[in-house]
């Protein structure tokens, strides 16, 4: 430490000394001084360390902390929606499905019509709100009748990005109900806990979050805690075991392939058109597949009866209006894996599901055995420490955002700022609405090529910024 410095720490240390003797009657004593001067200091050298490596000013560490702060809260904002919208869609699975209430046992079909629902709603939005509505990503040059824009669903990204994310999403939805007609509740609970497992291979596998040997300890333990909160069942059915685990399996593919669609493409830029998109696929999936599993004459035969027992009005409303819960919900989940990760969301279905046993246990008065509740005190640990690490993730990447913006603007004159705000997709940004033309990074890396491997949007694939305006 250079002179400067040391006269420096010695005036401070010196005001320090002199404050603490003008409240030496309040009971402050050498001790209390020194532990005082040890936590300073523990602190300025951490402000140093922090300072010296990522070379930020106090002000633009707080500039950075403060943006950290502002997307938790966002975070949530939508947490929150989607856990109850969640929960009263689960209410309206035991009312409307329970042979002690509707009796309606035809949760397939009931759910294809959600869909429905959910495509007339997601249009809706976006014909109210244009600036949501997906569009094409294009330099002028290529806006004029020798180049007429591009598709912007193309055939081969209809067939090989939505209808496999619609399809899986329908699976996991037909595979779970249909494993609970062999297996408990509690099975399928211990069951469904390794989705976290396939969720953390299929983010590692599409590179939506780095390997850490962390992560995969957390995501373990967390696992572990799951199980421990439903052990107790003795009762094993192998086919519905093989359906629970199917079902967990494409439950994780296809979040990874719902957030791939949300970052990378700009006809499903935001939730709204994500689900224009999918409702169609999912609605013809789940109809076929309740027309086997059900059967189009007893689907027929409930719906008389629930007229019958209801009215038209009441009858309808019961069918429909849940719908509108799960387009709030899948919206809300949607916009999280757009802010998030898959990893995040899935954390948060655990959360919720622990929140759910509590509760059970608190109200309902379940018995929970000393093992479940030592499973309970685990997963909320594995969740804390996951938030540990992801809340000191989003420090570093929002100070090294800052820092880029303040370079850029040191650079350029304050030019390039907007272009690095807009297309910081990888840190997941907190606007999930950008116009398309904002995001040329955003599309997918097998559509929009000519058969030559040229870029047929005008983008550059490289830098995804068009190549005649860098000339400009």
């Amino acid at each position: 430490m250079s002179d400067p410095e040391e006269h420096e720490l010695g005036a401070l240390d010196s005001d320090v000394d002199l404050e603490f003797e003008d409240d030496e009657e309040a009971g402050l004593n050498k001790h209390a001084k020194r532990k005082y001067l040890r936590r300073k200091r523990r602190r300025d050298g951490l402000d140093a360390r922090i300072a010296g490596a990522s070379g930020l000013s106090k002000d633009e560490a707080r500039q950075a902390d403060q943006s950290v702060i502002r997307n938790l809260l966002v975070n949530a904002v939508f947490i929150s929606g989607w856990y109850f919208f969640s929960l009263s869609i689960s209410i309206y699975n035991k009312f409307m499905f329970s042979s002690d209430h509707i009796d309606f046992h035809f949760p397939m079909f009931a759910t294809s019509l959600h869909m429905v629902v959910q495509f007339c709603m997601a249009s809706i939005i976006l014909l109210i709100f244009p600036s949501l509505r997906p569009t094409q990503p294009q330099p002028p040059s290529y806006r004029n009748e020798s180049h007429p824009p591009k598709p912007l669903v193309t055939p081969l990204f209809y067939f090989t990005r939505l209808v496999p994310t619609g399809t899986t999403t329908c699976l996991d939805i037909g595979l779970g109900n249909t494993s609970l007609r062999y297996i408990t509740l509690t099975f399928y609970t211990m069951c469904k806990s390794s989705v976290l497992i396939f969720v953390l291979t299929f983010a590692f596998l599409f590179r939506l979050e780095k390997p850490s040997l962390k992560l995969i300890l957390i995501i373990l333990t967390m696992t572990l805690g799951v199980l421990m909160m439903v052990a107790g069942e003795t009762a094993f059915h192998a086919l519905g075991f093989t359906l629970a685990m199917s079902a967990s399996f494409f439950s994780g593919f296809r979040w990874a392939l719902t957030q791939i669609l949300l970052l990378r493409h700009p006809a499903t830029s935001n939730p709204f058109a994500t689900l224009f998109f999918l409702a169609p696929i999912m609605f013809v999936t789940l109809f076929t597949i309740a027309c086997f599993s059900e059967g189009p004459t007893a689907v027929l035969t409930g719906i008389q009866i629930l007229i019958s027992a209801y009215g038209i009005a009441k009858a309808l409303g019961l069918l429909i209006v849940p719908g509108v819960l799960a387009f709030c919900m899948i919206a809300s989940e949607f916009t999280l894996l757009q802010r998030t990760s898959v990893v995040t969301l899935s954390i948060c279905g655990i959360f919720k599901e622990v929140i759910t046993i509590s509760a059970a246990g608190i109200i309902f008065h379940d018995e929970l055995s000393l093992i479940n509740i030592s499973g309970l005190l685990v997963t909320i640990v594995s969740i804390a420490c996951y938030n540990y690490l992801k809340i000191v993730k989003m420090r570093q990447e929002a100070r090294e955002k800052v820092k880029k913006r303040d370079d850029d603007i040191n650079d350029t004159g304050g030019f390039e700022e907007t272009v690095y705000d807009a297309d910081d997709t990888d840190n997941r940004p907190a606007e999930s609405n950008v116009p398309a033309d904002s995001i040329p990074l955003m599309r997918d890396q097998d559509d929009g090529l000519d058969d030559g491997g040229n870029v047929g949007n005008g983008v550059a694939s490289g830098s995804g910024v068009p190549s005649k305006n860098r000339d400009d």
